[in-house]
């Protein structure tokens, strides 16, 4: 890397066309989009960062592992046919009727989208809105969906490290749905390399303001899922990732909290 210069990232996809299978393989960052096809790979065992000590007389948080289990049952796959391929990401249970948040690059092009919640139910979902500018969309479930919304964070992160639980479909990912990670910056500008967003196309070259986190590896199919903290509450929606480093970037829930609201609103 030369001194100075930011380093630039990439989207990656692994595509399945008349029976091929075509990897592009990421070399920095990476937009998680994958297709049905891809095979799982085993999960690597994840260590727990210690949560630090707490001055609460009241209460004492639940370890992070046990936050993200409680939450998991409002996570589901979220499945996108286009027009020659599937992507699959994780989407993330925003409201009582049905609506789920993910990222705008997981169904972008979506003929149609589905999720699939814990149990295997699968359920149709229509696209409420997405803003690409920002990478973020709200899915409704066609035939809604039981289940309490996961708690909001509406406060803007001021002090870091933040140790925190990121949640995805392992169906999606083909690993663990739980990983322990910290936030260590906000306020992180992240670019992309260049060719990775298509000429026309409203997406960023240049993620502004993440949430950066290290400490555990995030895969293919992680995007859109949430980044929960010590009690429970969505702080973030994780985006982007390295493929060889333990360090990704989440989108953080105050700075698009008011427009997934409006686009919730909206009748489906």
């Amino acid at each position: 890397m030369h001194p100075g210069r930011a380093p630039m990232f990439r989207r990656a996809a692994l595509l399945r066309s008349g029976g091929i299978v075509v990897g592009v393989i990421a070399v920095g960052l990476t937009a998680f989009e994958v297709t049905l096809h891809v095979t799982a790979i085993d999960a690597g065992r994840l260590k727990a960062i210690p949560l630090p000590a707490t001055t609460a007389a009241l209460a004492t948080p639940s370890p992070l592992a046990d936050v993200g289990r409680v939450a998991l049952s409002r996570v589901v796959t979220v499945e996108a046919d286009r027009l020659n391929e599937e992507a699959l990401g994780t989407g993330w249970l925003f409201d009582t009727r049905g609506d789920f948040v993910t990222n705008a690059h997981v169904v972008q092009g979506a003929l149609t989208v589905r999720i699939t919640d814990r149990r295997a139910h699968t359920h149709l979902a229509v696209v409420i809105a997405s803003d690409p500018t920002v990478d973020i969309a709200v899915l409704r479930s066609v035939d809604g969906f039981a289940g309490r919304p996961l708690p909001l964070d509406r406060t803007a992160i001021i002090a870091t490290p933040l140790p925190v639980v990121d949640l995805a479909s392992s169906r999606a990912t083909g690993h663990d749905d739980i990983s322990i990670a910290v936030v260590t910056e906000s306020g992180r500008d992240v670019p992309l390399e260049p060719g990775e967003v298509q000429p026309g196309s409203a997406a960023p070259s240049v993620y502004h303001d993440m949430l950066a986190l290290s400490g555990a590896p995030v895969f293919q199919g992680n995007s859109g899922g949430p980044v929960l903290d010590d009690q429970g509450e969505v702080i973030g929606i994780l985006t982007l990732a390295s493929p060889n480093r333990p360090q990704s970037y989440a989108i953080p829930l105050t700075r698009v909290l008011d427009e997934l609201t409006q686009f919730a609103a909206r009748n489906g």
